[in-house]
């Protein structure tokens, strides 16, 4: 048992030995090698904005706020109306779209939204001020739910003749006084006629058409001068930041095995939650830059950031892949810098980073470390 147990020993001792041995050969006699973290300042950044001023997604925006201003449009594919009948007596005819309580911003005053007949307008490339507002077709404050404007009774005879015409453009609803902006949710606007008939008088029957094709049009954004201190990142405007910074090649023998761009957040002075989402910029800018159309980004985001609290004070860090910084570390001319994208950035606060013009400005931190020392 005794020469058993001392073999056993012998065994476990060799293992660890050889274990240790292949460590001291791999991570060298002084460990893994020494890693160094730098910050390089970034040598441009700015905010733009979408080049298109339709606003396509789950929200429709209504409202005015400073130089803010959006409208929503609505277009009918088919109509559901009742049978023409003798008998038929409409009770009532109404606009209604659903709210969407994510998007309440500053509404104070009386605030009425109009319901307007559309001139033609073309879903691919409309955008502010949108179509020209056709007759007004009704009003009413927007305290309700659903949100409703009654056309009466008496409009039957018109919308038997928009359900007639193939080319009808449709509606607009927009702020007729008030201030603040409002969301509706997408797809959930209709058109409702109410009616009886003799035989049947307190049995009500409500045909619904659908009016699918809908989108928002707002003001675009004043261009950033490129000498700011503050970047604006998402809100109504759904502002965009785009960074560069320099990238050095690494000592010899070192490499690069981190980086991310990291930016000041002075504001909102409400946290929000939000997905933040960078995507490569592949062709050259300036400051002078204003829209997103013209820096050639990539479809597909280098890093997407779900949950991420805003409050003035932290730092919104944004990771870039190792790959992509050596590759801008080997070829400087491949380095045109990242945008940052907030998701759906009218449901949240507009967010303010400060620029590299501030006291606080943003910074590609990069690490890199030396080979294992005694390596071989």
């Amino acid at each position: 048992m005794l020469a058993l147990a001392a073999t056993l020993l012998g065994g476990c001792s060799e293992r660890a030995s050889r274990i240790t041995g292949n460590e001291r050969l791999l991570r060298g006699d002084q460990g893994l090698g020494t890693t160094i973290q730098s910050d390089t300042l970034v040598d441009r950044d700015t905010y733009v904005t979408p080049a298109t001023t339709a606003v396509r997604g789950p929200a429709l925006l209504v409202g005015i706020l400073g130089t803010y201003e959006s409208r929503a449009l609505f277009r009918p594919s088919t109509w559901t109306l009742p049978d023409t009948l003798v008998t038929t007596v409409i009770d009532t005819i109404r606009f209604r779209v659903d709210f969407d309580p994510r998007v309440d911003r500053y509404l104070t005053g009386n605030r009425v939204l109009a319901l307007n007949r559309a001139a033609a307008w073309d879903t691919t490339n409309v955008g502010w001020p949108g179509p020209a507002l056709g007759p007004l077709l009704g009003t009413s404050p927007d305290a309700q739910a659903p949100f409703t404007i009654e056309l009466g009774a008496s409009a039957i005879s018109q919308v038997r003749a928009w359900a007639a015409d193939p080319t009808f453009p449709g509606f607009v609803l927009s702020i007729d006084s008030g201030t603040g902006v409002r969301g509706f949710l997408a797809g959930t606007g209709r058109i409702e006629i109410v009616y009886h008939t003799t035989l049947a008088p307190t049995t009500h029957v409500t045909k619904v058409t659908r009016l699918p094709t809908d989108l928002s049009i707002q003001t675009p954004a004043a261009p950033a001068s490129g000498s700011e201190s503050t970047l604006l990142l998402g809100g109504l405007f759904q502002s965009e930041v785009i960074l560069r910074a320099p990238v050095a090649p690494p000592p010899a023998g070192f490499s690069i095995n981190a980086a991310r761009f990291v930016a000041h957040l002075l504001g909102p002075v409400s946290p929000d939650t939000v997905e933040i989402k960078a995507y490569r910029i592949r062709n050259a800018w300036t400051e002078g830059v204003s829209v997103d159309s013209t820096l050639g980004l990539d479809a597909k985001p280098l890093e997407t950031l779900t949950g991420v609290r805003v409050v003035a004070g932290d730092s919104l860090t944004i990771p870039i892949p190792i790959s992509l910084a050596r590759e801008w570390s080997a070829d400087s001319t491949s380095n045109k810098g990242i945008l940052i994208r907030v998701t759906n950035s009218f449901y949240a606060s507009e967010i303010e980073i400060g620029s590299r013009e501030s006291a606080t400005p943003p910074v590609l931190r990069v690490n890199t470390t030396s080979p294992p020392p005694g390596r071989f």
